[in-house]
């Protein structure tokens, strides 16, 4: 098994949601660690990861083969509840472990906390109608991160290179993330950095 680290370079702004508002500010705010800054959960990366995979199951099942699914993302809710009960008590999450992605060690370390504010942007939209007019009541503001680039690790992959090319099979699957995707937010790359044991 390895440590397997990786980048996710955004190149526009980017917006993973808290479910929070600022009341007279935002109407939904970025998720952010204890510190102040931006990160994306770990669940969140799987789960992108898994739905990439699951795609490219169904386009090439040879390429990502069933097993590949199970052994790195573990079974999903679907597979479970159809399970019977003896398979499902011993159910395994998956071999790997997903870690959060967020600011390099070295980056957090030179943000002083009256500079974290700058990271962070408030986007407006509103809703226009047939006429080209805002509609009334629709003025929205939403928080985004600046272009940034977030680290991430998934600890226990396996020794296999077969493995491996899959999962950059589904890196390169992954084009954008969170919120207001298909209106140019989110933008990314990601890029397996290197390999740890």
């Amino acid at each position: 098994m390895q440590k397997l680290i990786y980048s996710i370079a955004f190149s526009s702004f980017w917006h993973t949601g808290s479910g929070l508002s600022s009341g007279v500010g935002a109407n939904t705010l970025v998720i952010k660690d204890d510190n102040g800054l931006p990160f994306i959960p770990g669940r969140t990366l799987k789960g992108l990861l898994r739905d990439a995979a699951e795609n490219l199951h169904e386009i090439n099942p040879d390429r990502i083969p069933a097993d590949f699914l199970e052994r790195i993302f573990g079974r999903s809710d679907e597979e479970r509840s159809t399970g019977k009960p003896e398979q499902i008590s011993g159910y395994d999450a998956g071999g790997c472990f997903f870690g959060n992605a967020g600011l390099s060690e070295e980056l957090q370390k030179k943000i002083p906390d009256q500079r974290k504010p700058l990271l962070f942007t408030t986007l407006a939209s509103t809703a226009i109608d047939k006429k080209g007019q805002a509609e009334d009541h629709t003025l929205r503001h939403l928080e985004a991160t600046i272009p940034l680039t977030l680290y991430a690790y998934i600890d226990r992959f396996p020794n296999s290179p077969a493995d491996l090319n899959r999962l950059q099979d589904c890196f390169k699957w992954i084009k954008r993330i969170g919120y207001n995707r298909n209106r140019g937010l989110g933008r990314c790359q990601f890029t397996l950095q290197n390999q740890g044991s």
